[in-house]
């Protein structure tokens, strides 16, 4: 019998929209920095989380663009920043975004 792989961790990134890029970053296209799979990148822009209580600062944004932006939280990062139903805003280079997700971590109980 084989035990099912398990991740070490659950890594925090976002995958944004292609519209949501623009408004972050005011360009068309992300800088791939290294790839992932099946076409994935980790791209050289970065993003910082702003929730009611905190901030994290340098979340990597997997590329390319998706049909729709969303965010995928590391253990403890609903906790650490105070995610409640008012969401939270990304902040990018060029602008911000407020940023609600259905299943947030913190709300899913």
């Amino acid at each position: 019998m084989t035990s099912p792989v398990r991740k070490p961790h659950s890594p925090r990134f976002v995958r944004l929209s292609a519209a949501d890029v623009v408004a972050l970053f005011g360009v068309e296209a992300l800088e791939p920095r290294f790839p992932i799979s099946n076409g994935r990148f980790v791209a050289r822009q970065r993003v910082a989380i702003v929730g009611q209580h905190g901030r994290i600062d340098g979340v990597p944004v997997v590329g390319p663009p998706g049909d729709h932006t969303m965010i995928s939280w590391s253990a403890g990062d609903a906790e650490k920043i105070g995610l409640d139903a008012r969401g939270v805003l990304l902040v990018g280079e060029q602008g911000e975004l407020k940023f609600v997700e259905p299943a947030a971590p913190a709300l899913a109980r």
